[in-house]
């Protein structure tokens, strides 16, 4: 799975803020679209995937992959990444107030 994101980073790519003040990194639209699609599937959350491409073009595709990993090892993974990626939003959302 994470070989299928990592196979088509060299496709259309749009600009994203994954550390919050980096805008010249890049991220392919498909690579957006199947990690959705298999986040999405694996949580049992079809209705959410545009929030997962949200989170996955705010965060970038790696930092979302280890929220992934981390929420594995957890009772239920699908709250668990969930957790991770709310807690990531509102503290981003803090600190770009005071900025």
């Amino acid at each position: 799975m994470t070989s299928d994101i990592s196979s088509i980073m060299s496709k259309k790519q749009l600009p994203i803020d994954s550390s919050g003040s980096n805008t010249n990194k890049q991220i392919p639209i498909d690579a957006v679209d199947r990690l959705a699609d298999e986040l999405a599937s694996e949580y049992s959350n079809v209705k959410y995937r545009s929030w997962y491409c949200k989170i996955i073009y705010t965060f970038g595709v790696e930092q979302v992959l280890e929220w992934r990993r981390r929420a594995l090892e957890g009772r239920e993974p699908a709250k668990l990444f969930s957790k991770y990626a709310k807690d990531a939003m509102t503290y981003r959302a803090s600190r770009s107030r005071y900025v």
